[in-house]
């Protein structure tokens, strides 16, 4: 979260709010990390996100519906997704590419797929999807022709 906040500051952007979900921080833990100015800006949810619109909850959340929720069409939205959970992740893109009342602006995806050399520590490449860089690049086009700035992220 610190990387992108400087990005956009420097270029001075100022966030009216940030939503952020993980499972394991507590929230103690992850208020502790941020500045006291940034405390009232940035909203933390102890969390699972949910893969599919079926499963959306408040307890677990599908981040292109809370993204709805909690934005209107003029609002500039960018949407950082890094799960590290394939299944989950893709879950959320595929919905974005087909949801024709979408509300993001861009979107920083590190997309878990085989042969790319950045993602060994996953292991062996059969624990990672068979998705193959041209498909990768594909879905990231699929994206930007929707008017979403899509950037792959790693």
């Amino acid at each position: 979260m610190k990387y992108f906040w400087n990005i956009w500051a420097r270029h001075s952007i100022d966030w009216n709010d940030v939503f952020a979900y993980e499972m394991t921080t507590s929230v103690d833990e992850f208020y502790q990390t941020l500045p006291v100015a940034l405390k009232d800006t940035i909203h933390y949810q102890q969390c699972a996100v949910s893969s599919s619109p079926d499963d959306d909850s408040p307890e677990h959340p599908f981040l292109p519906l809370e993204i709805k929720r909690r934005t209107s069409k003029d609002d500039y939205v960018f949407f950082k997704l890094d799960i590290d959970s394939p299944s989950v992740e893709d879950g959320n893109i595929y919905y974005i590419l087909n949801d024709p009342d979408n509300h993001i602006d861009e979107v920083a995806w590190e997309h878990h797929i085989r042969g790319n050399y950045l993602l060994t520590e996953w292991g062996p490449p059969e624990k990672l999807p068979d998705v193959s860089m041209r498909e990768s690049y594909e879905m990231f086009l699929q994206m930007r022709l929707k008017g979403i700035r899509a950037h792959s992220w790693i």
